[in-house]
């Protein structure tokens, strides 16, 4: 459960932004002819809204960089049967971070079959398909698609 008392950071960065509204709010509302009283009072409205601002800012901020991301699978076809995990996670890993990887074996000899699947972030596959699916891996052209859900 997230906690509902602000960090100091966004203390700090609403106070920030409370003065840097709050001090040429001040001094607009004192040329105008106005009280001293007033633009204080006036001054003081416009740090707490400075301090609103800021405080909801930041939280804006750091919801949107924290959100999750969806993860999809990709289809690997048309692998080299020489192909290691490694050299495949490394060259996926030029697009985004890959999640998991699998390159599928025959359960009975054990040896590569010649495709797998890689697990990615949404954006960072669309950008992985787009240009590896023609790639040229170890004098082989790679096949990469989504993969199609499972159907069990």
């Amino acid at each position: 459960m997230k906690s509902l008392v602000p960090s100091l950071r966004i203390i700090g960065v609403s106070l920030a932004i409370s003065i840097i509204i709050g001090t040429p709010g001040y001094f607009i509302l004192a040329s105008m002819n106005t009280s001293i009283e007033s633009a204080a009072r006036y001054q003081t409205y416009i740090l707490m809204a400075g301090a609103l601002l800021g405080a909801l800012t930041i939280q804006i901020i750091h919801t949107f960089k924290n959100r999750p991301t969806e993860v999809v699978s990709l289809f690997i076809g048309n692998l080299p049967f020489r192909a290691s995990n490694q050299q495949l996670r490394q060259v996926f890993s030029k697009y985004g971070t890959v999640h998991n990887l699998r390159l599928m074996t025959d359960k009975v000899t054990r040896k590569p079959r010649g495709f797998g699947f890689v697990e990615m972030d949404k954006h960072c596959a669309k950008i992985a398909v787009k240009k590896l699916n023609g790639f040229e891996f170890m004098g082989r052209e790679l096949k990469v698609n989504y993969a199609n859900e499972s159907k069990y």
